[in-house]
């Protein structure tokens, strides 16, 4: 089942369809990226590498590199969706979620 990121849908589907796959869709995380990260002086690089390290990588272990090489060169440890997003990402990271499609 894919849903956004809605807490309320989560909670359900987790009570409703306990052995149900439940993942993010991408599409609506990537559309927040302006909302959530255009505050930052290096917007356009910082969503560049933040789109390549979700899409670029194939493996667990490239997307964890990936993604804290991005957090750390922009130095975003701080950023609460960013660290949201991070702890959900067998939710919605492709080379997390690659094995049932």
């Amino acid at each position: 089942m894919i849903t956004d990121q809605c807490m309320g849908m989560k909670n359900a589907v987790e009570n409703v369809f306990p052995d149900t796959r439940h993942r993010w869709c991408i599409w609506h995380i990537m559309k927040k990226l302006p909302e959530k990260l255009n505050g930052y002086n290096d917007y356009e690089k910082i969503s560049s590498c933040m789109r390549k390290a979700v899409w670029n990588t194939l493996t667990v272990e490239q997307f964890e590199d990936a993604w804290n090489r991005f957090i750390t060169k922009y130095e975003l440890q701080t950023n609460t969706w960013l660290e949201g997003l991070y702890l959900e990402r067998k939710r919605w990271i492709p080379a997390y979620v690659n094995d049932c499609f």
